[in-house]
Order: structure tokens, then C-alpha cells, then sequence
């Protein structure tokens, strides 16, 4: 079962969204939340998307050197100018928020990407699935402005769900962006 609750005013998640004209809460019902998740974000990414296109998402400061040696993925890193207040040991500082994005060039590199980091989403960071390398950081935060007839999936808080920002003329009916996700899900 797809739960889907349109937004009644601006989305205001971990990303500035311009240009989009309707987003919609997606989640459903499960014991594991987080893997069904990832699951229904992989269907409808691979539905709605043309490979190759793009994931960002944000990690914890110390994980740089293991996420860039873990895979064999493109993957980029960028400092997202962002900082939050951490403490190791007994020392307080200031810890950079590192961004990794990455192309994904098929199925394969799709569910890779999912498996290794996911749970980044679970723990509250950026999460983003879209068809253009046009994502940037401003101020330290993630932004970006849809081109014509664009989607983009962002995950929600603890990885619950995420919600489909689209300026899709097609997916501004309910009952349109309903059968889409049902279709896509049928598909697993």
C-alpha cells in the first residue's frame, strides 16, 4: 500500500527546490520502513529517470576516505561549506557536512549506491535521486532549479519516505503520480 500526501505549501526539507509545481509525501506501510524506502526510490527512480542520472547525498565527516575508496563508481566530492557542532573523544569541534554525487550509469550502479550508503539517509542526511548534474550548494545547503519537465526524489526524515517534486504537468494529478509509483512497484 502507497501512501501519498501532497504538499498544501512549499516543501522545506534538507534542499531548496526551485521551479517545481507539486510535490508529494510518498510512503507506505512496513515493518522495515528504511528498506522499503530504498526499494520504492530505486523503482521509481529507474521508471521516471534516463540513465545516466544522479544521486547526492551527504555524509558524516570521517567517511570521505571510505566512500571514495569503497567503490569503483563515479562519485565526486565537494565540501558543502556546511558545518555542524560534533565531538569525538572529549573534543568539541566543528566538522565539515561532506557531499559525494553520482553518476549512475545503470541498474547495477543504481542498487550499489543504494546498499553501501543508504542508511545516510536513515541517519538524516541528504538523499537526492535526479536527471540533471545541476544540484549545487549555496550558504552550505543543497539547491537546485528543475528544467522543464523535470522530477526529483528526496528522501524524508529517518528515511520514512520521500517525497517526488516534479514539474510535470502529466504527475500534477494525484491519481496520475498514484498509478506511476503502483506501476513502478509492480515491476519488483
Amino acid at each position: 500500500m502507497i501512501n501519498l500526501l501532497r504538499y498544501d505549501r512549499d516543501y522545506s526539507g534538507m534542499i531548496e527546490v526551485a521551479g517545481y509545481s507539486v510535490a508529494f509525501a510518498v510512503s507506505g506501510e512496513a515493518h522495515d520502513y528504511v528498506e522499503e524506502t530504498s526499494m520504492r526510490m530505486r523503482l521509481v527512480a529507474k521508471k521516471l529517470l534516463t540513465y545516466p542520472f544522479y544521486l547526492t547525498f551527504e555524509s558524516y565527516d570521517e567517511m570521505e576516505g571510505d566512500i571514495l575508496a569503497k567503490t569503483d563508481l563515479p562519485i565526486h566530492y565537494a565540501p558543502s561549506g556546511r558545518t555542524v557542532l560534533t565531538q569525538r573523544g572529549r573534543k568539541l569541534f566543528q566538522a565539515e557536512v561532506p557531499t559525494f554525487t553520482v553518476e549512475i550509469a545503470n541498474e547495477q550502479a543504481l542498487n550499489d549506491v543504494f546498499e553501501h550508503w543508504f542508511y545516510l539517509a536513515f541517519d538524516n542526511h541528504l538523499w537526492v535521486v535526479y536527471q540533471h548534474p545541476t544540484l549545487t550548494y549555496k550558504q552550505g545547503f543543497a539547491c537546485m532549479t528543475l528544467t522543464p519537465q523535470e522530477t526529483i526524489l528526496v528522501t524524508e526524515h529517518d528515511a520514512y519516505g520521500f517525497t517526488f517534486m516534479t514539474n510535470e504537468p502529466h504527475y500534477e494529478s494525484e491519481a496520475n503520480v498514484q498509478k506511476m509509483i503502483e506501476g513502478a512497484l509492480s515491476d519488483y
